[in-house]
């Protein structure tokens, strides 16, 4: 699963600061190690501050080498993500899911979801149309990963979809 995105070389002893695309920036500090490009990285130490991380991984020892890794994404298995709490979801999880009203009418697909730091953004396909819409925690009234379904609140969401023309 992706954790974070590397935005560039921290300081000169090869340090990375890192875009956490979690929910949580501060469980970034218990991974014990990373992936990048399949590649497996053992955590030395990690930092946050400010809405980022800052990592050190083995094998990557000054400014030169952290260079390489510029936008690069940091991964890690699945097993090693923290257990969530209650209505919270892995982005990767509502990539695919229908949204329905109460009534089973079919809104939309969700197809992608951009993070921006603070706020995730569900990318939605209705026929041809793209819907962008915030995720907020009330748009959301049942989920059903299994199922890929997840009714919404429909006046929540024209809300958050209708653009003030």
């Amino acid at each position: 699963m992706i954790i974070g995105k590397i935005l560039k070389p921290q300081g000169v002893k090869g340090e990375l600061k890192v875009l956490p695309l979690i929910s949580d920036e501060n469980d970034m500090k218990n991974f014990k190690s990373v992936n990048i490009d399949s590649v497996n990285y053992k955590v030395l130490t990690c930092r946050v501050h400010e809405g980022f991380a800052y990592m050190k991984l083995n094998g990557i020892n000054s400014r030169n080498e952290a260079e390489l890794y510029r936008n690069k994404q940091l991964e890690i298995a699945r097993s090693e993500m923290p257990e969530l709490k209650q209505n919270q979801y892995y982005i990767v999880d509502l990539i695919g899911c229908k949204l329905f009203d109460v009534n089973n009418n079919l809104i939309a697909k969700i197809i992608d979801v951009n993070n921006y730091g603070a706020s995730d953004i569900l990318v939605l396909r209705d026929g041809s149309e793209e819907i962008l819409c915030p995720y907020v925690d009330d748009l959301f009234s049942e989920v059903n990963l299994d199922d890929k379904k997840i009714i919404i609140n429909l006046k929540r969401f024209k809300e958050l979809t209708e653009s003030e023309n």
